[in-house]
């Protein structure tokens, strides 16, 4: 299976830099044409390569042989391909991929707390390249569930190659390029999933935000955490990535304003592994809210935690125990 892989994704990766060779382009347009010849599309970009360039590019995807590939090995592929394209072009934190250490335990919890339920409404708030979001439908669809995905984006790089990743992936996602924070959310999700964006928010805010802050700029992870919890149905949850200094800021007074509304029930903080960070700075935390309505309960005690490294196959099953135990005693698990 790993040697399939491997085939597949050097053989794409020799096709790209031939692209970036022939058209003089940054490596992520032509991760995108890419996407296109392997969905069997044509654009201009195609059609100005010479009759040799397109059949040696042919020659590479053919080697490839993605489509031969189980859905959960090309969505491998597609991750490597991601992130050896964002470093290749060297583009900002935020354009990070979610790795799999991170998507495994968001996974996990979207599965327990959806356990029970045929069909499911998962949204997303920042789509990004779409790897979180294909990491969590392909999760719950091995679960026998039938997912209904609503994705937000501001960046149309990154929605086109999300839009590419749900395509090769056969996946039908509703994606919707648009300022997550300005649009209004339809409270209609069972989950909420997000590697949200870290930094400040350009514009003005809508007063009615709790997390805006009356001087200067605001942080648009505290909005998108709010804007994630108003896009829930009433007891739906979100699960959500944020900075491990999240209530370290001096708008984190704003933030925990808001937790405490009747709105929502702020129920876990995980910590995750130091080693998934280059930079401890950059650090990230799992964090679980839950809409208020229907059977939702304040979890007691709110569960903070340290997820296991990857690799510690011991203390990965003690925490999996652990973190079920605590949803099936707050309600988020039957």
């Amino acid at each position: 299976m790993y040697e399939k892989i491997e085939v597949s994704v050097k053989n794409l990766q020799a096709a790209q830099q031939k692209l970036v060779a022939f058209l003089d382009i940054a490596s992520i347009e032509a991760l995108i044409i890419l996407f296109e010849i392997l969905l069997g599309q044509t654009d201009n970009d195609w059609e100005s390569l010479s009759h040799e360039q397109q059949q040696d590019l042919k020659k590479d995807v053919q080697a490839a042989k993605f489509s031969d590939l189980q859905l959960v090995d090309r969505r491998q592929v597609l991750q490597f391909l991601l992130v050896s394209t964002i470093h290749q072009d060297g583009l900002q934190a935020n354009y990070q991929v979610t790795p799999d250490a991170i998507g495994m335990w968001i996974a996990f919890i979207a599965e327990k707390f959806t356990e029970g339920k045929a069909d499911v409404h998962l949204k997303e708030i920042a789509v990004g390249t779409g790897n979180l979001l294909a990491t969590i439908s392909q999760a719950l669809q091995s679960a026998g569930k039938k997912v209904h995905i609503q994705g937000f984006e501001n960046d149309d790089t990154m929605l086109t190659v999300a839009s590419g990743v749900a395509a090769l992936l056969n996946e039908s996602w509703q994606l919707t390029l648009t300022d997550g924070v300005a649009t209004p959310m339809t409270g209609d999700a069972d989950i909420i999933i997000g590697d949200l964006p870290i930094g400040f928010y350009p514009k003005e805010v809508p007063k009615f935000f709790v997390t805006r802050v009356e001087e200067g700029l605001t942080f648009v992870h505290h909005l998108l955490i709010e804007q994630s919890v108003a896009a829930l149905k009433p007891g739906g949850l979100a699960i959500l990535t944020v900075p491990s200094n999240l209530f370290e800021s001096d708008q984190s007074k704003k933030l925990l304003s808001y937790l405490q509304t009747d709105e929502v029930y702020f129920q876990s903080l995980i910590q995750l592994p130091s080693n998934l960070f280059k930079d401890s700075k950059l650090g990230k935390v799992i964090l679980i809210l839950q809409r208020s309505g229907a059977d939702a309960v304040q979890a007691k005690p709110v569960m903070l935690a340290r997820a296991p490294e990857l690799s510690n196959e011991v203390e990965n099953k003690k925490f999996v125990t652990e973190l079920t135990a605590w949803m099936t005693a707050n309600h988020l698990y039957n």
